[in-house]
This record gives C-alpha cells, structure tokens and sequence, in this order.
C-alpha cells in the first residue's frame, strides 16, 4: 500500500489580510485624494476664467456708462429752464421758441446698454459656486443695481416718455417744424391752450425727476463697476 505524502499551504496570518487591505485601501484613497485635487483646479481655473470675462465686461461696460452720463447730464441742464419758459409762454404766447430745447431733449433717452454675457453665465449655470464668497457677493450686488435701474427704465420713465412724445406732437405747429424757410412769425405751438401747455409743463417736472434719478443711479452702477476693477485687478493681477 503506498502512502501518498499530503503538502499542505502555510495558512496566512491575519495581519498579511490586513496589510493587503490597507494597501489596497491607500491606494483607492490616494487615486481619490488625486482626482479631487485635478477637479478642484480645473474648477479654480474655471472660476478665474469667469472672473476675467467679467472683468472684461466691465472695461466695456464703464465706457457706455460715460456716454449714457454724459447724455443725462445734457437732459437735466436743458430741463432746468423750464420754470422760466412756462412763465415767458405765459407772459407772452409769441415768445415760445424756449420750449424747442426742452422739446429736443424730452423725445428720447439713452437706454441701459450692458455687456451681460459672463452675468448670465454664471447665474445660469451655477458658474457662481466656483467663485470666492466675496468675489460672487459683489458681482451679485453689482447685478442688482443694473437691474433695479432697467426695471424703472421700463417701467416709469418709458410711460412718461411715450405720453410726453403724443402730447408734444399734438401742441406743435407743423409748419414751423417742416424743414422750410420758417417764417418769424410763426409759432412753436399750434395753439395758444393753456391746459395743454400746463400738462406738458407737469409732464417736464416728472420726466426731469426721472432723468435726475437715473443721472444719480448710473453714477452709483459706474462707481461700483470702477471699485470692482479694482478689486478684480489687484486680486487676480489682471491687466
């Protein structure tokens, strides 16, 4: 009868298990800790992309603001001579020719124009968490400040501007505007009522009060858009 010889496999300790485990356990935690570090700087770099297409707006957007200064300031110099012409019109029918320059800065006003690209962009797809708190905290007030301008834009100072244009083009005389040899005689005004020209002269005391207003808001939205290239330009060394 033969005896067959039976190897039997050395039985690995507990511990070996356990070093097998932690290793594996490092080396899942590692490829983790790796992967979170990349995403963390693709979103760091992604959040200084948007900074600087913001501040690349604003460069834009400060240039507008002048003009659209400039152009309110021109508003209320000439609105502040209407006290005077309303008492010379009424002192004198044949003496209306002051309300031509009330009447050339009273057809129209400069609207809000502004670079809103980067803003949508991180409203909308959450570009905001990527950003610093007080780097979005700033960008949000800015926003707000445009916004609450646009709303009274469209609002208020667009109702007053259409009724000012229909009740201006219901008192001019036609043939002083045509374009031909005026004659000097000819008055501004089609007819000398007292109603009508003392609604348009109430209608110039609100469109003066909206073209003012806006004159100061759009002073407070440029300040603002100045302090924040600044403060982007300092922060991120942006040129």
């Amino acid at each position: 009868m033969e005896v067959h010889a039976h190897t039997h496999t050395a039985r690995k300790k507990w511990t070996h298990y356990f070093w097998e485990f932690l290793m594996l356990f490092l080396a899942v935690f590692c490829g983790f800790l790796a992967e979170y570090q990349l995403e963390h700087k693709i979103e760091k770099e992604r959040g200084r992309q948007y900074v600087i297409s913001f501040y690349e707006d604003l460069v834009t957007d400060t240039t507008r603001f002048n003009n659209i200064i400039t152009a309110y300031r021109t508003q209320v110099t000439a609105l502040a001579a209407k006290e005077d012409c309303y008492r010379t019109i009424l002192q004198n029918k044949k003496s209306d020719t002051c309300i031509i320059n009330l009447i050339f800065n009273t057809i129209g006003f400069e609207d809000l124009v502004f670079t809103d690209r980067t803003l949508q962009q991180l409203k909308n797809s959450g570009g905001l968490r990527l950003l610093k708190k007080e780097d979005a905290d700033s960008i949000l007030l800015y926003d707000d400040l445009l916004r609450s301008y646009l709303q009274q834009e469209t609002t208020g100072f667009q109702e007053t501007q259409y009724k000012v244009r229909d009740l201006t083009t219901s008192m001019l005389n036609h043939q002083f505007f045509s374009g031909g040899e005026q004659d000097p005689k000819t008055s501004v005004l089609y007819s000398f009522d007292l109603e009508q020209i003392n609604k348009y002269f109430n209608m110039m005391v609100g469109y003066d009060f909206y073209c003012t207003d806006h004159l100061e808001k759009m002073g407070t939205i440029k300040r603002k858009a100045i302090s924040l290239l600044k403060y982007f330009k300092e922060k991120y060394q942006l040129k």
